[in-house]
């Protein structure tokens, strides 16, 4: 996948076109297991590229807003986050913005790992994967708790499992988009400093709201 940063609103509706492609082509299953865990595979590494190009629209440049709490951030990737990322392997500390492509990808596998992205409905799938990017792996959950009625953990326990089973739809997934819309207003709110990225957040909740919604049930 090009994980190189498109410009312009053309490109993006292209790449976004084309990664809800992914999601409705068919694909012939071999016969036997083997063939039928490589259809698998093949499915949720469509999926995960699908989720990808979304969120990598949104988080494709380098930022440092004095107003950002986050603080240095490339491609979605805090600073403090890829120094963590590095030392667990063993590694100095990079500037963020020498991250290359394979680091990138793992660390985002990271989020659509821990975020259980590949078990869920390809519009619950690509929305829980850019929730938990933008406002990390607990507050994805505690969103989808909220979407689906239950109290708000912030973990997968028995009782989200459990609602997720029968609510693992698009609905569920707009609801999820709607719970951030409302986040943003009450977060501007309550830090009017905040207001210098609420466009942008609300933009990127409608265009995610616009891209699932064209996915089917």
């Amino acid at each position: 996948m090009n994980l190189i940063q498109p410009n312009g609103q053309k490109l993006l509706k292209s790449n976004l076109i084309r990664a809800i492609l992914l999601l409705t082509l068919t694909f012939a299953v071999p016969l036997g297991r083997l063939g039928v865990a490589q259809a698998v595979n093949n499915y949720e590494k469509r999926l995960f590229d699908a989720a990808l190009a979304f969120t990598l629209y949104f988080e494709g440049g380098f930022s440092d807003h004095p107003a950002d709490v986050g603080g240095r951030t490339y491609r979605g990737i805090l600073q403090t986050e890829y120094n963590a990322y590095r030392a667990r392997r063993g590694l100095p500390p990079l500037d963020v913005t020498q991250m290359s492509d394979t680091e990138l990808l793992e660390i985002y596998q990271g989020y659509w790992d821990a975020s259980q992205s590949a078990k869920m409905h390809p519009a619950l799938a690509i929305v829980m994967f850019d929730t938990a990017v933008n406002f990390g792996i607990q507050n994805s959950i505690t969103f989808l708790q909220q979407a689906l009625g239950l109290p708000q953990t912030g973990v997968f326990d028995g009782l989200t499992i459990e609602a997720l089973s029968r609510g693992n739809n698009k609905y569920t997934a707009l609801q999820m988009v709607n719970e951030r819309i409302l986040y943003r207003y009450k977060r501007v709110q309550q830090n009017p400093s905040q207001m210098a990225f609420f466009h942008g957040w609300l933009s990127r909740d409608y265009s995610l709201w616009g891209y699932v919604e064209k996915i089917q049930n």
